[in-house]
């Protein structure tokens, strides 16, 4: 099984290796072709598209020019807004602190702090020194979460001006109670015809809050604000962060920590942030001509049809932020599919028709926080709706733990999670947490792992037959094969067994992968000469190279692949050159894969080949076996060479003395 496996992922390589040519290839030679441009359309109702103002609707791009090119236009078209009239607020909670402003009626910063647990755990997010921050003249450790863009909450009737509301430059009026925590703003639409009215609502220890809108008919006759032709978006979070280094310097992984998902129609759906959420199969369609000329690609909107939109989000590597609809499910999303878009997932709506007076009330339950069961945890049994029918939050949805966008393995990387935060509090470090973790999971695994152990050596005692059989059969490899199988059933050994212990571990080490990647309590966690358990353990960065750019040092991945090449010389029986090769090029692969892995991650694959190479060189030493010298006697036997043992050797050598004699 050793050879054979070495020698599938060897092959699984080299397909992974010839599909990426092959796509690449044909993304050269049959490139989709661009979507068309949209035209403009003129809707005297929308300011936005008076034509008297500047065309904006060639913004295919939501680069930093073009937002301002578009808050330029919009600020043309209303009065200015005096600084001194701009009111801002602050709302502190157990978890939170939030800044709001009357321009825009919006969310300008939103800091997640240092907080405790409901079992009274220190919940530890901002350790690092430059999280220290002056909130409202007091010194606090929080982290920013809406990369200092603030969060919207506002409408958008245009999609070309995406992500960039006409409210974000009005001054709204302000009403707020500090007791409550709950602050209201009320505007006019730019046309005057309606009022829009947004409410939000903190609660002292918990990380929901609410959002209440409320689209009130102003005129004498009937208005039509969303209709199937004309749709109404509600943009909650953009993009969420915090991000902490250069956009360049972004490796892929570095990409895929930011992602924006919705969930319709009973089904979750994520892309990542930055990227068109069309897939391989829809650039299929476009190289067949699949795709409609009248079709703006930019956008996308996706509709339900039985249970509609269920709620919609943003999250980084650590955070999620996510809009629920208490009442009434929107009718779909859009998504915008422009390069470089940082605009989350808007909803859609299109049957807004109010009488003179008539008005629209929809109500939401927001959560920002960790990526963790427990922060989604009520705090107060009298909001969770599960124990309380009639609180606040009633209609919540019972599947936002599918936001954490975790994948399958997610109960088993939740218990993971949870046995090194009890291990922590008794050794307040992660990176002890994570050896013992090691050794725990090694000692939990034991039967399978001795079970493999005594397979490798049976193996390796086997080695000499099986080479035997190999030179006597290389003309008919059917006959060899049945040789070797009647071989590994007389001295009752299973190369699959071998093999065992690492497919069980497979789903596992996912969930390892995801626990020791995405946990925020490993972030900024340090140990012995690692700065952060989070991210690679660099100890050095070259200066820019030739061909290759910047080359960061890492200690880790090295110290891995040693063990690796050292648990492969004890472990491998292969007779083929070729496959050996193979095998000692598997540690060197690895190192590649693992160079930019979380260091939490190494250690921990680490401590597991260290442990490997404990327990096989126990086995060989003190495991039962027929022992080396039986195994080269059979393997001469098998080839038909004689072996004299050592008394037969002494006899020959005294007959050779007789003759002398």
């Amino acid at each position: 099984m050793q050879e054979d496996s070495t020698n599938r992922q060897g092959r699984l390589f080299l397909a992974l290796f010839i599909s990426l040519a092959i796509w690449m290839g044909i993304n050269y030679l049959f490139p989709p072709p661009k979507p068309p441009e949209k035209p403009k359309t003129v809707v005297t109702t929308d300011p936005s598209k008076d034509p008297t103002k500047p065309d904006i609707s060639k913004v295919t791009n939501p680069t930093e020019s073009a937002l301002e090119k578009i808050k330029n236009d919009f600020a043309k078209t209303l009065t200015p807004v005096k600084k001194d009239d701009i009111k801002t607020f602050s709302i502190k909670t157990d978890s939170f602190l939030v800044k709001f402003s009357s321009l825009g009626g919006r969310i300008t910063e939103y800091y997640i702090r240092n907080h405790k647990e409901p079992d009274g755990s220190e919940f530890l997010i901002a350790k690092d020194p430059k999280f220290k921050i002056n909130f409202d003249g007091t010194e606090e450790y929080a982290v920013e979460l809406s990369r200092f863009e603030g969060f919207d909450f506002n409408l958008i009737s245009d999609k070309e001006t995406i992500p960039y509301s006409p409210y974000n430059n009005v001054n709204f009026a302000t009403s707020f109670d500090e007791a409550t925590k709950t602050i209201v703003f009320e505007a006019p639409s730019p046309d005057g015809k309606y009022t829009i009215q947004k409410k939000f609502q903190f609660f002292p220890s918990e990380n929901y809050f609410k959002f209440h809108l409320k689209v009130k008919n102003q005129t004498k006759e009937t208005i039509t604000l969303a209709s199937g032709a004309s749709e109404m978006y509600l943009r909650s979070f953009g993009s969420l962060g915090p991000i902490l280094k250069k956009r360049e310097d972004f490796n892929d992984r570095d990409v895929a920590h930011y992602f924006r998902y919705y969930y319709l129609d009973g089904s979750f759906k994520d892309h990542v942030d930055g990227a068109s959420a069309q897939g391989f199969l829809d650039s299929v369609g476009s190289w067949f001509g699949a795709s409609s000329e009248s079709k703006d690609e930019r956008f996308e909107v996706k509709k339900g049809i039985n249970e509609k939109v269920d709620f919609v989000g943003t999250g980084s590597r650590y955070f999620i932020g996510v809009l629920d609809p208490l009442a009434d499910q929107p009718t779909g999303v859009l998504l915008d599919n422009r390069k470089g878009n940082e605009t989350g997932v808007l909803i859609s709506y299109d049957n807004w028709k109010l009488a003179p007076g008539e008005e629209v009330k929809l109500d939401y339950a927001a959560y920002v926080g960790v990526r963790e069961l427990d922060g989604t945890a009520f705090r107060d049994s009298k909001l969770d709706p599960k124990v309380t029918p009639a609180s606040p939050f009633a209609g919540l949805s019972e599947s936002l733990d599918k936001s954490f966008n975790q994948g399958i393995t997610t109960p088993l990387r939740n218990g993971i999670v949870w046995i090194l935060k009890k291990i922590y509090l008794v050794i307040p470090s992660y990176g002890w947490a994570i050896i013992i973790f090691a050794i725990l999971f090694k000692l939990a695994f034991y039967p399978l792992n001795k079970k493999q152990a005594e397979s490798m050596k049976k193996m390796q005692e086997l080695s000499p037959q099986i080479k035997a059989l190999n030179e006597k059969y290389a003309d008919d490899p059917k006959l060899k094969q049945e040789k070797t199988i009647e071989l590994y059933k007389k001295n009752g050994t299973n190369p699959m067994s071998g093999c065992l212990p690492m497919l069980v571990q497979i789903p596992i080490f996912i969930a390892l992968y995801t626990a020791f990647s995405d946990t925020a309590d490993l972030w900024h966690s340090p140990f012995l000469w690692i700065k952060d358990l989070s991210e690679p353990d660099t100890v050095f960065t070259t200066p820019k190279l030739a061909l290759i750019g910047v080359l960061s040092i890492n200690i880790l991945p090295l110290i891995m692949v040693g063990t690796q090449i050292i648990q492969s010389r004890m472990t491998t029986v292969s007779t083929d050159p070729n496959q050996k090769m193979m095998m000692y090029m598997m540690p060197f692969i690895m190192l590649y894969f693992f160079w930019s892995m979380p260091a939490g991650v190494t250690m921990y694959w680490t401590m597991q080949n260290i442990l490997s190479i404990a327990q096989q060189a126990y086995t060989n030493k003190f495991g039962d076996s027929k022992g080396k010298d039986g195994a080269a006697n059979n393997a001469n036997a098998i080839s038909g060479k004689s072996s004299p043992t050592p008394q037969n050797q002494r006899g020959s050598r005294n007959n050779s003395k007789k003759k002398k004699n």
